[in-house]
């Protein structure tokens, strides 16, 4: 995911020589939504069902879905698949642009297995190398671009307001139109697909090279630390272990949290481990986005997690958006402050800038063309800091600059384009005006360059 892109042209090679559409994610990665029975391969597609039927079936349905093979048979033929149109959108610019399609093709956990993958039927079921899961939508933020189906304190809003009005005759998040799309949580006690995640796991863990929890915030979830005990009793030694929170929990719970890391680590009981933590911008704008930050406290207890967790790697996972760009040079300054302090051999500090796609309102497309400037300046700033230790890594470059690309592609747009854009754009006023009545925060005075919008 973080690879300098020094191999990328060989992973696009190797992958092109398959079929034009191939991508090892699809057999290789799962990101399993066991609190709604949903999943996907990579993050980027849209989600879907997994029947009760399959996993009864074989446990192992939680990935190996009727539907994901189908998606995988189109990849081996060389059609393009519809879930995937974020990687067709960055293929299809102008110019030459890597999607995520090719930087997974250059992946630890998919490189090995290109020809394995390349020759086999496809549907033949596997073990993924690389596994995202998430135990419970339990979750104290109200992230802006989230929604119900992954934070409880976002379901409870909209239960008690309903969902927001926008144009278009939107509901945005009504809780009875997430109902029919099966998208609002299962209570976490008797979940059948967690039941099915355990029943897996003896079989699963063989093959897991990378294995990752998501939520809601995992770190409030006890089935999270049932995962950290069954590793302790069993240790998978060649195991990568990562754990996306938000630390915004308890100081108790974030303190638990390190020392069950550091005791893994000193016994050698995995191979690494890996704390995710999002934040999209810096100090106030970050608050705003995600509704429930205190950044001060989040600043605190990463520079915690680096002190005592001594070999521990961190990734910031910003989800670049509307609202990240006006500050978003003060958290770069900090990130190589953090890197220049922290830096030593086997653990790395990441960054990884996947743009928003969805709520298209909040996208960078929404923006006025004078923020393109802003971008440039982003990206003159990067270059500028450029240093494969310390500073910026080439990577990162590119990703900002694939960013602005897409976001100049509004200039492209057709009739329908334009039209939806601008529905987008009203959009955008209309969801942060109640957002701040809903929520009590100031859009106007958190974002002052963007009042035009507002």
């Amino acid at each position: 995911m973080f690879n300098d892109p020094s191999s990328i042209e060989e992973a696009v090679e190797k992958l092109n020589k398959v079929s034009p559409s191939f991508c090892m994610a699809k057999w290789m990665n799962t990101t399993i939504h066991l609190q709604l029975g949903r999943t996907h391969s990579c993050h980027l597609p849209p989600t879907h069902k997994i029947p009760l039927k399959e996993i009864k079936e074989n446990v192992n349905a939680l990935h190996n879905t009727e539907e994901k093979m189908k998606q995988r048979k189109k990849m081996l033929e060389g059609e393009r698949p519809k879930g995937c149109q974020a990687c067709w959108d960055i293929e299809d610019l102008p110019g030459k642009h890597y999607s995520d399609r090719h930087y997974r093709g250059q992946d630890c956990w998919t490189k090995p297995f290109i020809d394995e993958v390349a020759a086999s039927d496809w549907n033949t079921p596997i073990n993924p190398s690389y596994l995202e899961v998430s135990f419970s939508a339990g979750c104290n933020f109200k992230c802006s671009y989230c929604s119900p189906s992954f934070s409880t304190s976002w379901q409870k809003e909209v239960e008690k307001f309903g969902g927001y009005p926008l144009s278009g005759a939107i509901n945005h998040h009504s809780p009875a139109w997430l109902k029919a799309q099966g998208e609002m949580p299962i209570p976490d006690e008797g979940n059948p697909y967690v039941d099915a995640f355990w029943k897996w796991w003896p079989d699963l863990k063989k093959d897991l090279m990378f294995f990752r929890i998501t939520g809601g915030e995992p770190l409030l979830s006890n089935e999270t630390f049932k995962a950290f005990d069954r590793i302790s009793e069993e240790p998978m030694p060649e195991l990568e272990l990562s754990i996306n929170s938000n630390l915004g929990i308890p100081p108790v719970t974030f303190n638990r949290f390190v020392e069950k890391t550091k005791d893994l680590l000193a016994q050698k009981k995995i191979k690494h481990f890996m704390l995710h933590t999002s934040v999209d911008t810096f100090g106030d704008q970050a608050e705003y986005i995600r509704n429930g930050l205190n950044f001060e406290q989040y600043k605190e207890f990463v520079e915690t997690y680096l002190t005592d967790v001594k070999s521990g790697s961190l990734a910031f996972m910003c989800t670049f958006n509307a609202l990240s760009i006006d500050k978003y040079i003060f958290f770069l300054e900090w990130l190589i402050s953090l890197r220049r302090r922290f830096h030593q051999p086997g653990r790395n500090i990441f960054l990884d800038i996947p743009h928003l796609k969805y709520p298209s309102f909040m996208t960078v497309q929404v923006l006025p063309s004078s923020y393109r400037k802003k971008i440039d300046k982003i990206i003159s700033f990067m270059e500028n800091h450029e240093d494969p230790l310390y500073g910026i890594k080439r990577a990162e470059i590119l990703k900002m600059k694939r960013i602005k690309s897409w976001m100049e592609e509004v200039d492209t747009f057709d009739s329908k384009g334009l039209k939806k854009l601008k529905v987008d754009q009203k959009n955008f006023s209309l969801f942060f005006k109640e957002h701040d009545r809903r929520r009590g925060t100031n859009f106007k005075k958190t974002f002052p360059e963007l009042k035009s919008m507002y």
